[in-house]
């Protein structure tokens, strides 16, 4: 699968691209091509603005490490990044997961 596959996945959702230089990005992707991608209603971050903490492990599990991050809200109407200058792409989701939406798409069956 190529990246420009990936992507069409996730246009017009929201994704967080760190960059190679430590500079983090997170906005609505609209367009993109094989060289540039598109944002817009970006907030942005640097690397070293991460706040690290690991938490306790629960129920005998392994501890968790989590970066808590800052970001700013950039006031440009949207940014423009080279592809070839992105490290990683996130899906951006903050908010609750629907466990049967996420199996669907994985081709699992949902516990009733």
């Amino acid at each position: 699968m190529s990246l420009t596959d990936e992507l069409n996945e996730l246009k017009n959702t929201e994704i967080a691209l760190i960059m190679n230089d430590g500079q983090a990005y997170r906005g609505t992707l609209t367009k993109f091509d094989k060289d540039t991608i598109v944002l817009e209603n970006v907030y942005e971050t640097s690397n070293e603005e991460i706040d690290w903490v690991e938490s306790e492990a629960r129920k005998g599990g392994p501890a968790t490490i989590r970066g808590y991050v800052p970001w700013r809200r950039v006031t440009l109407p949207k940014l423009i990044a080279r592809s070839e200058m992105v490290l990683r792409i996130w899906p951006w989701s903050v908010g609750k997961v629907d466990k049967k939406k996420a199996n669907a798409k994985k081709g699992k069956k949902s516990k009733k």
